[in-house]
């Protein structure tokens, strides 16, 4: 049975000299939640929420008399955490001590180095090293021929070189030219990055739902509009303009989400 991944935003209520709630985007499955504690400004209060949920519901005090008793446990993934913050990696080593029987993690970083020992003492490292130019080529071309559609070898290799070693950015930057300029064309522009900013962008727009925010969202809207990302990227929608027209068509939706998060939230407090 084949389980899909859902992207949420997920509420977690805590408790200091008022109760109050954050929100936290997860993206989860029925086995496993994915968390980027270095980007997210409340991780620290989704890791103490998410992991006293799993707890509860996968923590189970056997029988005495079933000797084959095996417990059963969610597997949560932490992204960056090399550039996590000596607390968080605190709290991810205290989730490793006390609640290790309900959760298995898994810590990704690129250095860990700036990884603590504490922490590191508690894991196996596993060294993956990054895929070389042509491996990334392969899985690019590998990926057009699954979508049917064409894509030279020397454009692959210019989006493989862009990437440096990085193979998600290079299968984003894929779907970012495609969106942008279909057939390929040699001088096109490849973009990296713009999958982070999109993602950064809403977080800030969940932290701060004034309306002077909007500003500061236009301005990023048009930069990544300028950066030739195609505004379907950024909001998925058929009948969405592109130029001009498409920068007003995304700012209202922005406002018009602000406008109804706000309503549905009157009742809350937020942080």
């Amino acid at each position: 049975m084949k389980y899909m991944l859902s992207h949420d935003l997920r509420h977690f209520q805590i408790q200091e000299r008022r109760p109050m709630q954050v929100v936290v985007p997860l993206t989860s499955s029925p086995h496993h939640a994915e968390l980027n504690v270095n980007l997210e400004a409340n991780a620290k209060y989704a890791l103490m929420g998410l992991v006293k949920k799993i707890s509860s519901e996968f923590e189970v005090i056997p029988e005495v008399s079933n000797v084959n008793f095996k417990a059963k446990y969610k597997v949560i993934v932490f992204y960056e955490v090399d550039k996590a913050t000596e607390n968080i990696q605190h709290l991810i080593k205290w989730i490793m001590d006390c609640y290790g029987d309900a959760c298995k993690l898994i810590l990704c970083c690129e250095d860990n180095a700036e990884i603590l020992e504490s922490v590191k003492d508690h894991c196996k490292i596993i060294k993956v090293d990054a895929p070389v130019t042509h491996e990334i080529m392969k899985v690019l071309i590998q990926i057009a021929r699954k979508e049917d559609f064409d894509l030279p070898m020397s454009f692959a290799a210019k989006i493989a070189t862009k990437s440096k070693q990085n193979l998600r950015k290079a299968i984003m930057a894929l779907e970012a030219c495609k969106a942008h300029n279909y057939p390929f064309v040699d001088d096109q522009p490849v973009l990296l990055g713009w999958e982070e900013v999109l993602v950064e962008l809403a977080a800030e727009i969940l932290a701060d739902l004034s309306p002077s925010r909007l500003y500061f969202v236009r301005g990023k809207l048009q930069k990544l509009l300028l950066d030739f990302l195609h505004p379907k990227l950024i909001l998925e929608n058929k009948r969405l303009p592109t130029g001009t027209s498409a920068l007003l068509k995304l700012e209202e939706f922005v406002a018009k989400f602000v406008s109804i998060y706000r309503k549905c939230s009157s009742n809350r407090h937020y942080v």
